[in-house]
């Protein structure tokens, strides 16, 4: 399936969205976008390679305009990981959001789950 447009085009009307609302995110947020995009086009055969490449370079241009954090409670992660059964991946996302006293938005069961007892709002991507 090849994209037409431009990636700038391509990702223009969700760039402009996200700096309206002042987002923030890890810096990891990047190489899990383009990890989705990998695995949808060699793992699931949903998207050809080339337009796994462009949608990987709107996520970095995305990535680039947002405000990005690097999570140094490293020990914290872990151990809300294991009491909550989630990934340190995943957990780091809460920890996050708890700090900046700020929601979430997720759609993953487990972020749901656990987002509250930290005190995390979890807004659904698809509620919007």
């Amino acid at each position: 399936m090849p994209v037409s447009r431009a990636p700038t085009t391509v990702g223009a009307p969700l760039l402009e969205a996200a700096l309206k609302l002042d987002l923030v995110t890890l810096d990891l947020m990047i190489y899990e976008t383009c990890n989705a995009f990998w695995k949808a086009c060699t793992k699931l055969c949903k998207m050809g390679e080339e337009e796994a490449i462009k949608a990987c370079r709107v996520a970095k241009l995305l990535a680039s305009r947002l405000k990005t954090h690097r999570y140094e409670g490293f020990d914290k992660i872990i151990a809300m990981a294991i009491e909550d059964n989630v990934t340190a991946y995943g957990v780091a996302y809460v920890a996050l959001a708890s700090m900046l006293r700020g929601p979430l938005a997720s759609e993953d069961g487990d972020i749901k789950q656990i987002a509250p007892k930290y005190g995390v709002e979890v807004v659904g991507l698809t509620s919007c």
